[in-house]
């Protein structure tokens, strides 16, 4: 009987022993980070929201948010080096205004471990804003090239 204690405690050993760490993904591996806007007022620079607001790719009808924010994390494409967006303030109003914006970057796959796979990371190149003669984004500054985490905005879009 002793024995069969042994060897189930030796077999226990054995199989925690022979786990890597490598073999759990933990929480505290960080997955491809999204690209964070800061909206700020052109004339003071302070940070001010914007109202009813709608964001959604320009290839698909499907909106990616709706509502009225000073910041928002939005994801970008991690199989083509730009990612559009059209950004409507006011979407629910006679008084709409849509401008499309184009993010341009370069992608880099970063290896976190064998059961955590693979992580995007980008550096943006730069943003264009479509000029329709009616934007009310009135500029964008890249504050952060590298997007490799999600600690702060990396973009202020001025409206």
């Amino acid at each position: 009987m002793n024995f069969q204690h042994y060897s189930r405690a030796l077999l226990i050993l054995f199989f925690l022993l022979a786990c890597e760490p490598d073999d759990i993904c933990l929480e505290s591996n960080t997955d491809t980070p999204n690209l964070i806007l800061k909206f700020v007022d052109s004339i003071s620079g302070e940070s001010k929201s914007v109202n009813n607001l709608r964001i959604k790719g320009i290839n698909n009808n499907e909106d990616f948010f709706l509502g009225t924010i000073d910041s928002i994390s939005i994801p970008l494409n991690n199989y083509e080096n730009t990612t559009s967006f059209s950004f409507t303030k006011e979407f629910d109003s006679s008084q709409s205004n849509e401008d499309l914006i184009y993010f341009n970057y370069s992608r880099n796959n970063v290896y976190i471990s064998r059961s955590c796979g693979y992580k995007m990371e980008y550096e943006i190149d730069n943003i264009i804003v479509d000029n329709d003669n009616s934007n009310w984004i009135k500029d964008s500054i890249i504050e952060t090239r590298s997007v490799n985490d999600e600690i702060s905005h990396h973009v202020k879009i001025y409206h």
